[in-house]
């Protein structure tokens, strides 16, 4: 059944991290009154198929230090290489789930791509800041990272999420031809960049 809401089609969020991409998830999704998957998409998969919610985890962590493209890219125990494609069309099931029930709030791991695959309707945007010392300081205050670490852990977390989006797409992670909007959240407001999305979706 398909739910009611302001939105005529999902919303996937894709961010450099530390630029608020979740909270302007939360706003898009508060003000359309449909649902927001971030982690919670990782826990729908866990119980849909054979993983725990542990080892999805996992999975988010080997790919920020890189650990499944080695399993993946040099071979060895078949089952392993073929590991981060199982888990990754575990999540590529739930999304499209969702997103046949409804227009939802999908905060990454290529949901865009996954979403244009099934041929359902969605607006994919890219949000970024220009304000490395902004960032800085979310990054200590969201996840407790040291001052003197923080622009390393951010350049990180940004290689991370360009490896998986490479990984698992022909799409480049930040590229503009790759989203239908991109939005500075170090200029515009988290309220106002939700604005500017739910007014691409009505």
């Amino acid at each position: 059944m398909m739910r009611e809401s302001a939105m005529n089609r999902s919303v996937v969020i894709n961010r450099e991290y530390a630029s608020g991409g979740r909270e302007v998830g939360r706003l898009v999704a508060e003000a359309a009154g449909v649902e927001y998957y971030d982690t919670k998409i990782l826990h729908e998969a866990a119980l849909r198929q054979e993983y725990s919610e542990e080892m999805l985890a996992t999975f988010d962590e080997q790919f920020i230090g890189g650990g499944f493209f080695d399993f993946a890219l040099i071979g060895g125990d078949p089952e392993l290489a073929a590991l981060p494609y199982r888990i990754h069309g575990a999540i590529t099931e739930v999304v499209v789930e969702v997103a046949k029930r409804g227009p939802a709030v999908f905060i990454g791991r290529c949901a865009d791509q996954m979403l244009r695959d099934a041929d359902l309707p969605m607006r994919s945007v890219f949000l970024y800041s220009s304000d490395m010392q902004r960032r800085i300081q979310r990054a200590v205050q969201i996840d407790g990272v040291q001052p003197k670490h923080a622009e390393g852990y951010i350049a990180k977390m940004d290689r991370a999420r360009r490896r998986y989006q490479q990984f698992f797409t022909d799409t480049k992670f930040g590229d503009l031809n790759s989203y239908d909007l991109c939005l500075n959240s170090a200029e515009i407001s988290y309220a106002e960049c939700a604005k500017a999305i739910l007014a691409t979706c009505a």
